[in-house]
């Protein structure tokens, strides 16, 4: 039998991550296409979709007019606080499909100037609580919705359904996953299929795949204009729940989809191209990946697929390779970290966590889950305090997450990883049979490149 000290030996972080290292494995991986898939460079027009944008670089070119003219209207009246918060809209749409955090950033300056002219009582309050509750700034966000709430004229139903389906999503990323529950109900009650999508979410974190699958279609079926985006973003969450469960193959499928659904979109993109990665057409995943970050037009780049890039880079045994791309990397995730730190934090934990220093990544995870205490975060907690040799601790997060209804495969692998460090074999088997259950490829070799597979 090992001795404890060999044990954390074994299974420390750093070897299960550096297991990517011995992936001339994902040459073996089965493969279940024939011939690989190009992306869609061309962004040709889908067809028999409704809406305006027919592609991603139209919408992005849609925006930036929106922009331009918000802007001008501002200038043009710039004691009006309605302008500046059409200024705030547009770069939050714009935000949305680049993820560019200057967008964010240029979209907090406009709110700010829309609150300075406004007369007290009165200003953007919904769109501020939107703006920081998708830059995970949950007590922010809810200030704001209080703040509506107060109106001495009451909101119309469907604005107070939205801000119980808010509130909702605050309680579910502070881990208050029966308040969510209860918070979207009422919301569907006042008007219905406000909360639909987010019990979908709600359900494929909980493990209810079989729900979430049926609240996907709903959502699809309650749409009033089913656009390209909308159709192309639900085919995408399909992907993301069937990489929950391990059907890679149906997961590849949707991602492929929704990337002819809307040609161009660089997130559908990075998500296909990881599938090919997962499939061991090592050299198409890494052509891939640099056509996306050559097609993005922001002077940031696009840190994530740098990683995944570098993690590619990695199994391959290029060490040099791996280091350019994680340099150049973290440099832009150390600037985001300065300029919107709380919508920064989990996707730097993971940069730092896989590409570079571990105490630098618990550092980050403890902030990440101070910002949004919730399953992800705690997993990643988890994760970084492997990383760093103090598995009961990570026991005692983890175990205080399997006693919520939160269910994710990866929960139980950072679980049983660290019961094995600790010397306790029973507990890690059960712990890993548990993330089986959920995710029969769990522990696939190849798994750790799944870098595009989080909400």
């Amino acid at each position: 039998m090992q001795s404890a000290e060999a044990r954390v030996a074994s299974w420390s972080w750093r070897s299960v991550v550096v297991v990517a290292v011995a992936f001339a494995v994902l040459l073996l991986i089965e493969r279940w296409q024939s011939a690989p898939v190009q992306l869609d460079q061309q962004e040709q027009q889908p067809v028999a979709l409704a809406g305006i944008a027919r592609n991603y670089s139209d919408t992005v070119a849609g925006t930036d007019v929106a922009i331009a003219n918000a802007e001008a209207q501002a200038a043009a009246a710039d004691d009006q606080w309605l302008m500046h918060e059409n200024v705030a809209r547009s770069y939050m749409e714009r935000a949305r499909f680049s993820g560019d955090y200057g967008d964010y950033v240029a979209a907090d300056a406009a709110l700010k100037r829309a609150f300075a002219v406004a007369t007290p009582g009165t200003g953007p309050h919904l769109v501020r609580a939107q703006l920081d509750f998708r830059l995970h700034r949950l007590a922010d966000a809810e200030r704001q919705l209080t703040l509506i709430e107060g109106y001495a004229i009451p909101s119309p139903p469907d604005e107070r359904a939205e801000i119980l389906g808010m509130r909702g999503d605050i309680a579910f990323y502070r881990g208050k996953l029966p308040m969510a529950l209860q918070l979207y109900e009422e919301a569907d009650r006042l008007s219905p299929g406000t909360a639909t999508f987010r019990r979908a979410i709600y359900a494929m974190k909980t493990g209810d795949f079989e729900r979430a699958e049926s609240y996907f279609d709903q959502t699809e079926r309650e749409a009033r204009l089913p656009t390209a985006q909308l159709r192309a973003f639900i085919e995408l969450q399909r992907g993301l729940l069937d990489l929950e469960r391990g059907d890679w193959p149906s997961a590849e499928t949707w991602f492929r989809k929704a990337d002819r659904t809307f040609p161009g979109y660089w997130l559908t993109q990075a998500h296909l191209v990881q599938m090919w990665a997962l499939r061991g057409n090592v050299e198409q995943a890494e052509r891939g990946y640099r056509k996306i970050i050559a097609r993005i037009p922001q002077a940031d780049g696009m840190p994530e697929v740098m990683d995944a890039l570098a993690a590619l880079y990695r199994t391959q045994g290029d060490a040099a390779a791996s280091r350019e791309w994680a340099q150049r990397s973290g440099a832009i995730w150390a600037k985001r970290l300065q300029q919107l730190p709380q919508a920064a934090y989990g996707h730097a934990l993971e940069h730092e966590l896989v590409l570079g220093n571990p105490a630098t990544a618990l550092a980050l995870a403890r902030k990440n889950m101070a910002a949004r205490p919730y399953g992800d975060s705690a997993t990643l907690l988890g994760w970084a305090l492997l990383a760093n040799n103090r598995p009961a601790e990570a026991r005692d997060v983890l175990e205080r997450l399997s006693r919520t209804p939160w269910r994710s495969a990866q929960q139980y692998v950072a679980l049983s990883q660290a019961h094995a460090m600790l010397g306790d074999s029973d507990r890690s088997n059960a712990a890993r049979d548990a993330a089986l259950t959920i995710n029969p490829r769990a522990f696939d070799p190849a798994a750790p490149l799944i870098w595009f597979g989080h909400h």
